[in-house]
């Protein structure tokens, strides 16, 4: 029990970043994230990931070549991983690449060595100011906007509809002037 905490502690004081390291590429072309790994260091494994696992990579031990099942089906065929360290190569780069990514790398020892974190920003080269999540995000609002008006639309009007439901109906009066004005007799003239 008391080696719980003990790990727990390791693996606080392991965690080699806490910020993203920012990586900025261009939509369609490549990039790579960086991953150091000390030659000295038996590495069990190593498991990439964005918004779920993204690959796992078994380094090449003894004689026996490099293992890399890449799990995400988004990335199958983008993706290679540049020896020694298996830093991870992504091609022909989509705006959904966007995000955050994460590479664990697991000693033999069952222990977590480190962590790195990055943050991929893809733009695209006639606008590089342009951000597809701020679009994105007007777009929402916009819509979300225009929903609510709808909304209140068809409110008034179930309302209007209900209000009219629960009064009884009257016939407008109509008066037919020519008619008042025949039947009048004509009176005494002031004059």
């Amino acid at each position: 029990m008391r080696a719980l905490p003990c790990l727990f502690l390791l693996l606080l004081l392991q965690e080699d970043d806490v910020d993203p390291e920012e990586v900025v590429a261009v939509l369609h072309e490549s990039t790579y994230l960086p991953l150091e790994i000390p030659s000295d260091e038996e590495v069990e494994d190593i498991i990439w990931s964005s918004r779920k696992r993204l690959a796992t990579v078994v380094p090449e031990k003894e004689g026996h070549p490099a293992t890399i099942t890449v799990t995400d089906p988004h990335y199958q065929g983008r993706v290679s991983f540049l020896r020694p360290s298996y830093s991870l190569h992504i091609s022909n780069l989509s705006w959904e690449d966007s995000g955050l990514y994460q590479a664990q790398v697991n000693l033999g020892t069952s222990q977590i060595f480190a962590t790195r974190h990055y943050n991929l920003r893809v733009y695209h080269p006639r606008y590089p100011s342009e951000n597809p999540s701020t679009a994105f995000c007007l777009l929402a609002k916009v819509l979300l906007l225009l929903l609510l008006l709808v909304i209140l639309a068809v409110g008034i009007w179930i309302t209007r509809v209900w209000k009219r439901g629960k009064m009884p109906r009257m016939k407008k009066l109509r008066r037919n002037r020519m008619k008042l004005r025949k039947k009048r007799t004509p009176g005494p003239s002031p004059i």
